[in-house]
C-alpha cells in the first residue's frame, strides 16, 4: 500500500494531538503529505432566536482561533520535513464532511484520534471516530 494523502481530522483534543504527531511521523517515512481538517458545526451555534450575526462573528472567531493552531502544527510538521495543508470548512455533519473530503481528495489513510470534543462519551469509540471508521473507503487509523 502507498501512502501519499494522509488526513489529520483535528478539533484540538489530546487524541488528535497525538494523532497529529503519529500521522508525522508515517508521512515523514512514506514521503506522504499531511492535509489536516478542522470542522466547524453549524448547526450547534444557537436556536432560532439566537441573531445570525452573533452566529457570523462565533464563526468568524472560530475559524480565527483554529488557524493560529493549525499554523502551529504547520511549523511542526515543516519542521519534519513533511508536506502539509489545512482547511476549515463549516458543516452540519463533521463525520461526513471527514468521509466525504478523504473520498474527493484520494486520501490513502486516515489517522484520528479515538475520542475528541463533540458529543457525548462514547464506549469504546468516540461517534465521529466510529463514524468515519465505518464510512471511510481508505484505511483509518484510530489512536488513543
Amino acid at each position: 500500500m502507498s501512502i501519499t494523502n494522509i488526513l489529520v481530522p483535528f478539533d484540538g483534543s489530546s487524541y488528535s494531538i497525538k494523532a497529529f504527531n503519529v500521522a508525522v511521523d508515517i508521512a515523514k517515512k512514506h514521503g506522504a503529505k499531511i492535509n489536516v481538517m478542522t470542522c466547524l458545526e453549524k448547526a450547534n451555534l444557537g436556536a432560532w432566536y439566537i441573531n445570525k450575526n452573533i452566529n457570523k462573528k462565533i464563526i468568524k472567531d472560530a475559524r480565527k482561533f483554529a488557524t493560529g493552531f493549525l499554523l502551529k502544527l504547520e511549523k511542526k510538521a515543516n519542521d519534519a520535513g513533511v508536506l502539509f495543508s489545512f482547511q476549515i470548512p463549516e458543516t452540519k455533519s463533521i463525520s461526513k464532511q471527514i468521509v466525504n473530503f478523504a473520498n474527493s481528495k484520494n486520501i490513502d489513510l486516515i489517522v484520528m484520534g479515538s475520542h475528541g470534543r463533540t458529543g457525548f462519551s462514547q464506549f469504546l469509540l468516540g461517534s465521529v471516530s466510529n463514524n468515519v471508521s465505518q464510512s471511510a473507503r481508505c484505511p483509518v487509523l484510530i489512536i488513543k
